[in-house]
């Protein structure tokens, strides 16, 4: 139970009230009653007892209450009358400082906006009395609320709830800051048991511990079969109910898995924790399945599906959270610090933080500043941020900034662009791709052999693939598949498998295994990607792991300038 008693009953017109026979009588009874404490006045201060004819009202400004005119008031008000009770615990009113008028006039007053709103009352027409009672067991005010408007004012369960929330932050503010720094390190240990159990999982996987549910697989080949006749966009929001049931029940079968349901378990554990500092009423657990906060785990299902009879995942971006890790770990407060003292690449990881928070206002202001120092992480991640809808791109900066990190040579803006200028059929797709490729994207080449394999130039992909093959696993995995299954050359295809696997790479770990066990590797591939992103999207709410690729198949290093120009795009100066 919350240590702030609130409480808010209303008194209507002619109706009889507690400790008085009127609304105006219930007012002097509080303004007089044993124990109300009274305003100091000319550095005095006393109780009813000891001054009399005073009485302990108190209001808006600092002029003596006459009494009579106040009671006259209610008893000839037209509308209702609240009496809001607030009251704390004698431990709590001493230790916080809650324990004489003075801390409550102050609290009152700076509130009273707070209170009319809540109320529905214009503030010009709120009226308020209040009286302090210094009781032995629980000190508490009693605050008479109208409005000069008899139609004005009413107070919902809602409005309630708010009033409490609001009075109580600000009672056990230092509480609550102690409070933060706990739950600040509940989260810290609850994400590093995130990761623990992820390592745990793959792994099993690599063991072979890991096993893969039939009834799984059946489903996501029924959804595939299902998405190969679907007109519309291959996104959850545009599926038919048949088919959006069925990607539900493929996320709930992922969700009962043994060590995803532990992940989620632990994630909510987390939430419950981020609550308890607002509200004793700890938010409802909702199934997986139908939690917006994971709703980019339905769109990963329908794209698992739609992939993976036909072709492999392609892999993200390389991101550099390692870099938050191994310079500053998880201390936001030096983080922050180093954002305000002007060092650029903290104002981006900060912005990351932010991000993670859902703080998209402030992390915007921070990647600005990075970006103005010619940070191009900082360029891209605001074109990220726009382009996802993650900030609001209220001036329209969005493709500014991509050109910006693509100006400054940035590999994976380049892949961005040309993926961009493919949409478009622009002729200069393919040479930003290129150049993607030279300026390290890892991506980009793998996505110049598969652009030519797709269109069965075997001969021109093969050169790409395989040189692609000697920088990263996914290339390798990929080869190691379609010499495997294109191709017809086992052998040449398994040495690509254990080469990939030779890095740790999982899925060329798993496709092996489910080689020698006589599965279709494709399968379980697709189901295996769909665990791992599972569990990364829990630990992390990542963004979409497999963006794909497309380009127009021109060579135009003569005209891009040209091209460039009569586009309306200005690669320099900026």
């Amino acid at each position: 139970m919350a240590r702030l008693i609130f409480k808010a009953p209303y008194y209507q017109p002619r109706s009889k009230v507690p400790s008085g026979s009127t609304r105006g009588g219930y007012a002097n009874y509080i303004a007089t009653r044993e124990g109300v404490e009274i305003l100091p006045r000319g550095g005095m201060v006393g109780y009813i007892g000891e001054r009399r004819g005073s009485n302990g009202l108190f209001s808006d400004d600092g002029d003596p209450v006459i009494l009579s005119q106040i009671t006259k008031e209610m008893d000839e008000h037209e509308g209702n009358i609240w009496g809001l009770i607030f009251s704390l615990t004698r431990e709590d009113a001493e230790r916080l400082g809650y324990n004489q008028a003075s801390q409550w006039v102050s609290l009152l007053r700076s509130h009273r906006n707070d209170i009319a709103r809540e109320m529905h009352i214009a503030p010009k027409n709120l009226r308020w009395y209040a009286a302090y009672h210094n009781e032995e067991g629980h000190p508490h005010v009693h605050m008479l609320v109208w409005s000069t408007d008899p139609h004005e004012p009413y107070l919902s369960t809602v409005g309630i709830h708010n009033i409490k929330q609001t009075f109580a932050a600000d009672i056990f503010r230092q509480d609550n800051i102690s409070n933060y720094k706990k739950q600040t390190q509940a989260r810290d240990e609850l994400k590093a048991q995130f990761r623990i159990r992820i390592a745990e999982i793959n792994k099993e996987i690599q063991s072979g511990a890991f096993s893969v549910s039939a009834d799984l697989v059946y489903k996501l080949e029924e959804l595939s079969v299902a998405l190969d006749n679907h007109k519309g966009k291959k996104v959850y929001g545009y599926l038919s109910k048949k088919n959006k049931d069925l990607v539900d029940e493929i996320v709930k079968m992922v969700a009962d898995d043994e060590n995803i349901s532990e992940l989620y378990d632990l994630w909510y554990k987390l939430q419950c924790e981020n609550y308890r500092n607002y509200t004793d009423q700890m938010p409802k657990k909702i199934p997986l399945e139908t939690n917006k906060e994971f709703k980019s785990l339905r769109n990963f299902v329908v794209k698992s599906a739609s992939e993976m009879l036909t072709d492999i995942p392609e892999p993200s971006e390389f991101d550099d959270d390692y870099i938050w890790h191994r310079k500053y770990g998880d201390n936001e407060t030096v983080l922050r610090f180093k954002a305000e003292d002007g060092n650029a690449h903290a104002q981006y990881l900060y912005a990351r933080r932010l991000l993670e928070d859902d703080d998209s206002e402030e992390a915007e202001h921070w990647l600005k500043q990075s970006a103005a120092k010619g940070n191009h992480l900082a360029m891209y991640m605001l074109y990220k941020c726009y382009r996802d809808g993650k900030i609001e791109d209220r001036e329209g900066e969005k493709m500014r900034y991509l050109l910006m990190a693509v100006n400054k040579e940035y590999g994976f803006a380049e892949y961005e662009y040309s993926k961009i200028l493919a949409k478009t059929k622009s002729v200069m797709a393919l040479e930003y791709m290129r150049q993607a490729s030279r300026h390290g994207c890892p991506m980009a080449e793998y996505a110049i052999g598969k652009y030519f394999l797709e269109r069965g130039g075997t001969e021109d992909a093969l050169p790409y693939l395989e040189s692609a093959a000697s920088k990263y696993s996914w290339a390798r995995f990929y080869l190691g598949l379609l010499y495997f299954y294109k191709l017809d050359d086992k052998e040449k295809g398994m040495e690509y498998l254990r080469m990939a696997a030779e890095q740790n790479f999982d899925p060329a770990r798993s496709a092996i295994r489910n080689i020698n066990n006589g599965y279709n590797a494709k399968i379980v591939t697709g189901v295996f990607n769909l665990f791992y992103y599972a569990s990364r999207i829990i630990d992390e709410d990542s963004e979409d792991m497999y963006p794909h690729p497309a380009f127009a198949d021109v060579d135009i290093r003569a005209k891009k300038e040209d091209r460039a120009k009569r586009m309306g795009i200005t690669m320099s100066g900026m």
